[in-house]
């Protein structure tokens, strides 16, 4: 036995059509097994369903109120088991025959049930993809074009896209008639309700399997890889991400195609070190000419640039090529610098006269 079905609810004996509606929504929410996980809410949320069952009708109400819970047991017997049914469907019932449905749908409401089916036949955008490609030093500097391979979805040329086959006339399934759902209308404590479900037939597609192109499998599209030329813009570094619009995945039933987002990664250079828009590099020079000053032809990715090295140049000094560096990206002609280590070669193994020289200059300097 349920017990006394006014307590159950929590409305007192008295209680009109609309207090006893919204009690069970209220319990209803609380006890469902959708969201109620713990031990007994089934049970419990049957024992609600039971109650309002009977109170929300007006003759088995009377019956109840009469003649108690036998009286209505054994003209209605134990009803379905609403513990199984989806609480939004359940909620929308009870809602719809009290204020005309949900906004925006709901079972009784106008955007119910074919709201969904419609977005079945909707166009879906292709999907984003991302890619890393290794790029050679020069070509971080400088930029270009350069060939991304993609492996990506592409329009199935055995159906133009359209998912069918190119012969069928009609591609409509038979038993959703291009829906994807299948309606069952069933009777409950709560009145008529609807329930729905992917066509068994179709599988939610719409398409009936015969009509199904056999290339894509009713997709539209196939995976297919292509070479994707991406300009590259001088001055990129590692980690920088372009992003190439309409390079992605082709969309199906005439949605957009995605976008293709590529990550760069700079191959290492043995002739040059980058940091920031700066390039470094090394030069020798001999004591006498980190003395006496010269004139160094210094390799750049320009090609040979001459740099004068002033008298009495200091080991690891730097020394500045302006404008030679790397292009800053996204300003215009501005480029970073060339930056030389001046690295002094101090000589080994001197002769004795070579020796005595270096003594007297020594000695000379300190005088």
């Amino acid at each position: 036995e349920v017990g006394d079905f006014y307590e159950v609810l929590g409305v007192s004996r008295g209680a009109n059509e609309r207090e006893i509606k919204s009690a069970f929504r209220k319990l209803a929410r609380k006890y469902h097994p959708d969201v109620n996980k713990e031990k007994g809410a089934p049970e419990r949320f049957q024992q609600i369903a039971k109650a309002y069952e009977v109170l929300s009708d007006s003759e088995k109400r009377r019956r109840y109120d009469q003649f108690g819970e036998a009286a209505v047991d054994s003209a209605s017997g134990p009803g379905p088991d609403m513990a199984g049914m989806d609480l939004d469907d359940i909620l929308d019932d009870v809602f719809g025959s009290f204020f005309g449905g949900r906004p925006g749908g709901g079972m009784g409401g106008s955007g119910g049930s074919k709201g969904r089916r419609k977005k079945r036949q909707e166009a879906a955008r292709g999907a984003d993809l991302q890619v890393e490609v290794d790029l050679p030093f020069d070509v971080s500097v400088f930029g270009g074009e350069w060939p991304v391979q993609v492996r990506r979805e592409e329009r199935c040329k055995k159906c133009d896209g359209r998912g069918i086959k190119p012969d069928v006339s009609k591609s409509s399934c038979r038993i959703c008639s291009g829906t994807g759902v299948t309606v069952q209308v069933m009777s409950t404590p709560l009145g008529v309700m609807q329930t729905q479900q992917n066509c068994p037939h179709c599988g939610g597609s719409g398409t009936d399997p015969k009509a199904v192109c056999r290339g894509c499998r009713g997709k539209g599209t196939k995976q297919e890889v292509k070479k994707v030329p991406v300009a590259i813009p001088a001055g990129v570094a590692s980690g920088n991400q372009l992003r190439v619009r309409g390079a992605g995945d082709k969309g199906t039933r005439g949605g957009a195609t995605g976008d293709l987002y590529v990550t760069c990664k700079v191959k290492f250079s043995e002739d040059f070190r980058r940091k920031g828009f700066d390039i470094f590099t090394e030069h020798e020079i001999s004591i006498f000419d980190a003395m006496l000053g010269t004139t160094l032809e210094v390799r750049t990715v320009d090609g040979l640039e001459e740099m004068e090295v002033p008298p009495g140049t200091q080991p690891d000094e730097h020394m500045r090529l302006p404008g030679k560096g790397v292009p800053k990206l996204g300003r215009g002609g501005e480029r970073g610098d060339h930056v030389v280590a001046m690295k002094v070669e101090v000589p080994q193994n001197l002769t004795k006269k070579q020796r005595q020289l270096a003594e007297k200059l020594r000695d000379a300097l300190a005088a």
